[in-house]
């Protein structure tokens, strides 16, 4: 992850269209289109984001429509609302948190085993 400060868009700030970077990313308004980062991503409480979202870890406290992608971790705290799918190696939901849609984690089953089966 980035060793710098993060980048913030504040809580009055709106971005649409896409946004990139290699630094962690604080959302405090809205962002609206998509985001791809190398870093983090933390969405607070007071944040909407309507996106397909790619970022190596993903914290959310506010709300989020559209996919979600980590490629490290995800938690999704009691505050946040979260309509999408998700997928990442680690996922957190903390009790409170409102999710809905599909959750996707790379699990290395044994050889011979099909999913869904025991």
């Amino acid at each position: 992850m980035a060793s710098e400060d993060p980048c913030f868009i504040g809580s009055k700030t709106t971005v649409r269209g896409h946004v990139s970077g290699n630094q962690d990313l604080v959302v405090q308004g809205r962002i609206e289109g998509s985001v791809s980062l190398e870093s983090q991503l933390t969405v607070e409480e007071s944040a909407t984001v309507e996106a397909d979202v790619e970022a190596s870890v993903a914290t959310v406290r506010g709300q989020v429509r559209g996919p979600i992608v980590a490629t490290r971790s995800m938690v999704l705290e009691a505050t946040a609302k979260v309509a999408g799918k998700l997928k990442a190696p680690s996922i957190v939901i903390e009790d409170g948190a409102h999710f809905s849609g599909e959750i996707e984690m790379d699990v290395e089953l044994p050889a011979g085993v099909e999913p869904g089966t025991r």
